[in-house]
């Protein structure tokens, strides 16, 4: 079975950030803090799509930064959280030279300990902005630093840690208009579907499994799938089998037949067309723009 390696803070600052100091410590601790303004200048953007072993928080306090999340491109602007949860697809595609901020890595095993199962289902949804007024940014800039301090002390407590995550994370969800919105049905149905497509793409392709492991009709889920996102659960598994395809292809000693297959494509031809469409390029287009980022 193709098994895509998921990326750890530590492969992360190797392969993305090679002009950083070697004085620069890349903790070992269950959550982890760096600063955007220090960081930033060494990652040579756009990054390569990955996928992070990690969830993680970006929380801009000045300027700019784009990231693509799955298929979706977000923007981040002043006093505005971005979540993006650990096994999404990603790319971090701009960051503006005066940006200043945090970003916060905890593993999931953290995230299910500090927050309740409709917390989480909030979070992940289709709005993945958060917006803050700037006294909640201001604050929450203050208890990240403490949070920054703790992890950087010779012998850091990882309750106080964890405390401050939760206190951080508690103070995101009071201040956010988005985050105080009930969950409807549909919301929760898009959040469990996900998973389920994350978990079994390579092997379930059809709508209908999804619908079974859900326990609900294939047109109910198709109805609250496009009522959340926009689009129907076979495009969002299209789109997911693609992004897992791209990853992929940035192993340059397999060919794009091969890997149609390890996806379970019985037809190259058929994922070629599928990969253009949804991207715009051929696979061997793409690979080949991949292979100039490379070398630039």
């Amino acid at each position: 079975m193709t098994k895509i390696k998921r990326i750890t803070p530590t492969d992360f600052s190797g392969q993305y950030m090679s002009g950083m100091s070697t004085d620069h410590e890349v903790l070992k601790t269950a959550i982890q803090i760096h600063d955007i303004e220090k960081t930033s200048g060494f990652i040579k953007v756009p990054t390569p799509l990955h996928r992070p072993e990690f969830n993680f928080i970006v929380h801009v306090t000045r300027g700019s930064a784009k990231q693509q999340v799955d298929a979706d491109l977000v923007s981040i602007k002043k006093h505005e959280i971005l979540f993006v949860r650990q096994g999404n697809v990603t790319s971090l595609q701009e960051v503006s030279p005066d940006a200043a901020g945090q970003m916060i890595l905890f593993e999931d095993q953290t995230l299910n300990q500090l927050l309740s199962k409709k917390e989480l289902i909030k979070l992940f949804s289709a709005n993945i902005i958060i917006h803050l007024s700037e006294e909640s940014s201001a604050w929450l800039t203050a208890l990240f630093e403490l949070l920054r301090l703790e992890l950087y002390s010779p012998n850091p407590n990882l309750g106080i840690c964890f405390s401050l995550l939760q206190a951080g994370l508690q103070k995101i969800f009071s201040s956010s208009e988005e985050l105080s919105k009930s969950i409807n049905r549909s919301t929760e149905l898009t959040f469990n579907f996900k998973e389920l497509v994350y978990k079994h793409y390579l092997q379930h392709k059809s709508v209908v499994f999804y619908a079974s492991e859900l326990s609900v009709s294939e047109n109910y889920l198709h109805r609250c799938i496009k009522e959340t996102i926009g689009e129907s659960p076979k495009e969002w598994i299209n789109k997911v089998c693609v992004l897992q395809s791209q990853l992929l292809l940035q192993d340059l000693t397999k060919s794009i037949s091969e890997i149609s297959f390890e996806l379970n494509y019985g037809d190259p031809s058929y994922f070629g067309r599928l990969f253009k469409k949804i991207t715009g390029l051929t696979p061997s287009e793409y690979r080949i723009a991949f292979m100039q980022d490379l070398s630039e």
